[in-house]
C-alpha cells in the first residue's frame, strides 16, 4: 500500500525539480528601430524619389504621398538604401 503513495510523491518531486531547471522564456530580439525608421524616412529626405530599396525591402510613394513598404525577407541582409525610380523632370 505504501508503494502507491510513494510513487506519486516521487513523480511530483521530479516534476518540481525539472520545472525549476527550465529557463524562463525570453522575448525575441527586436530589430533596431533606427534601421526601420531609415527605410521609411528615406522618402522624406529625397522628395524626388518615388521608389527606393535596401535590397531586402522596397518602398514606394503613393499618389497621396503615403509611403508603402514591403516586408523584409527571411535571412536578408539590408544594404545601403538607394533610389530606384525618380520623378520625371517637367518639360
Amino acid at each position: 500500500m505504501r508503494v502507491f503513495f510513494i510513487i506519486p510523491v516521487m513523480l511530483a518531486l521530479a516534476m518540481t525539480a525539472a520545472l525549476a531547471q527550465t529557463p524562463e522564456p525570453t522575448s525575441p530580439p527586436q530589430q533596431a528601430p533606427a534601421a526601420e525608421a531609415a527605410i521609411h524616412a528615406y522618402g522624406d529626405r529625397d522628395k524626388a524619389c518615388l521608389a527606393w530599396t535596401d535590397k531586402c525591402r522596397t518602398c514606394e510613394r503613393g499618389d497621396d504621398d503615403t509611403i508603402h513598404c514591403s516586408n523584409i525577407g527571411i535571412a536578408c541582409q539590408p544594404a545601403e538604401i538607394s533610389c530606384s525610380r525618380r520623378k520625371e523632370p517637367a518639360k
